[in-house]
């Protein structure tokens, strides 16, 4: 869809970005951003947690050796057997070890290596340390102050770092891939949305890329968002005023043609009469070229009125449409050209076969007539006393199709779209034709969803202009 372009100058960049693009750029960065911030906040969180998750249940190790501590007269022991040892050491992927400190900080019970760093705690205080006993692997540590009788002792517990780690590892990667998983469907569901959003849009957009210059009929907005039915109101009161004025334009064209049909006919009739009665010679090759002016001014007058109709035709002010046969529309115009061919040393000919066709009589006669108008003018000038045109009318298979060829000059190759064109006339041509005659026939054509081709005569030489219509058969 082109941009709206307000003024002569070249549009800004800003103008050019699509809709999608500044939907799905302000949608996805934010969350191109958001992802990388949760994920670093759920890491931590879940680092916390199971620090704190290790941290507790080293703590409930210390409480439960410290209540093995007893004190009596006898002074303070610490007793633990073999299984209960070994329960509390045992540890599928990492090592545990502890320490038991009498009141004076002389060893009750454990390993040697957990005895520093030294520290000085309260009854029931505990701390955490990360130490290397020994010099050894890192290791996590509580220390817990244990009252024995009326002294201080101390338990210490640590532990290998491989648990921890592990799990570290196994959180951050689930919440890696929870939140890439989240990304990704939210993005889906961005882009599925904003495509939905759309949709109407590019509705809109089709129906005005495929419309033609005369179908200016309102939009079918459909369920387009609110905020977009203003603007295809404001663009259906331009296509309104188009219209009008497009339909004004229209009138004049058939009003003023249709003025002019009178004076330029008695025009014509009084230059024929007054060349076939007695006058001087001096004038009688004025009198020749003002005929020719006023047959010609005739004949523009007859197009542009036929234009005018056509027009109107394609925009949707119809008659009736009609099934008739291409046949019968050829036999009509007999009567009004084999009189024209004949006066101008052309043989007219006709090849008719039944070809029936929907549409409306009186404007395919009016491309029969411009197509062997176009013939006639043309054809004399190259082909002399062996000029010929020939009509034909044929069904074949699902088509109607009419032609008319002609042993004139032809038109070349780079040329027969040109020729289409309003007014434009083939460089180098002799005839008089204004250059409306193949503009009409090719409106007509499209008003009945056929198709104008030109070819080769079947010589090789000449023209042939072949309309293909769908069969009503």
């Amino acid at each position: 869809m082109n941009p709206i372009e307000h003024g002569s100058g070249p549009p800004r960049a800003g103008l050019t970005r699509s809709l999608k693009a500044t939907l799905l750029l302000g949608l996805l960065i934010p969350l191109m951003v958001f992802v990388p911030l949760r994920v670093w906040f759920d890491v931590e969180a879940t680092q916390r947690h199971t620090e704190a998750a290790f941290d507790q249940e080293l703590a409930d190790k210390a409480l439960a050796l410290g209540n093995l501590i007893q004190s009596d007269s006898n002074g303070i022991r610490f007793e633990l057997n073999i299984q209960t040892e070994r329960m509390m050491r045992t540890d599928r992927e990492g090592r545990t070890m502890f320490l038991i400190l009498g009141p004076t900080g002389g060893r009750l019970y454990g390993d040697d290596p957990l005895g520093s760093p030294a520290l000085a705690l309260m009854s029931d205080e505990q701390r955490y340390v990360d130490a290397r006993p020994g010099g050894g692997e890192p290791m996590r540590m509580v220390v817990l102050g244990v009252r024995c009788g009326v002294q201080l002792c101390q338990v210490r517990v640590a532990e290998t770092l491989d648990s921890r780690r592990r799990l570290r590892a196994e959180a951050l990667r689930r919440n890696v891939t929870f939140t890439l998983l989240t990304a990704v469907v939210l993005m889906a569901v961005v882009l599925i949305t904003v495509q939905r959003a759309l949709r109407p849009l590019r509705s809109i957009n089709d129906q005005i890329a495929q419309r033609s210059l005369e179908d200016l009929r309102p939009l079918q907005p459909g369920r387009v968002p609110s905020e977009v039915r203003p603007l295809i109101g404001a663009i259906d009161e331009l296509l309104g005023r188009v219209g009008a004025a497009a339909q004004q334009q229209r009138h004049f064209i058939a009003d003023a043609a249709h003025q002019l049909r009178t004076p330029l006919t008695a025009l014509r009739t009084e230059t024929e009469l007054a060349l076939l009665e007695t006058h001087p010679d001096s004038v009688h090759s004025l009198l020749q070229r003002l005929h020719r002016s006023a047959r010609r001014s005739a004949r523009l007058a007859d197009q542009l009125l036929s234009l005018a109709r056509t027009e109107a035709a394609s925009v949707g002010n119809r008659p009736p449409i009609e099934t008739f046969d291409l046949k019968a529309v050829a036999q009509d115009a007999v009567q009004d050209w084999v009189p024209r061919a004949v006066h101008a040393g052309v043989d007219l000919g006709f090849q008719l076969d039944n070809a029936k066709v929907r549409g409306q009589r009186h404007l395919v006669r009016e491309l029969l007539a411009n197509l062997i108008h176009n013939a006639l003018e043309y054809v004399p000038q190259q082909a002399g006393d062996a000029a010929r045109v020939t009509v034909r009318t044929a069904r074949e298979g699902a088509k109607a199709v009419l032609e008319v060829e002609d042993n004139g000059p032809g038109i070349a190759a780079d040329q027969r779209e040109l020729v289409f064109e309003r007014f434009y006339r083939q460089p180098g041509s002799a005839g008089a034709g204004s250059g409306l005659g193949l503009a009409i026939v090719r409106d007509i054509a499209r008003a009945h969803g056929a198709n104008v081709a030109l070819c080769e005569g079947g010589d090789g030489a000449g023209l042939k202009v072949r309309v293909e219509f769908e069969s009503a058969d």
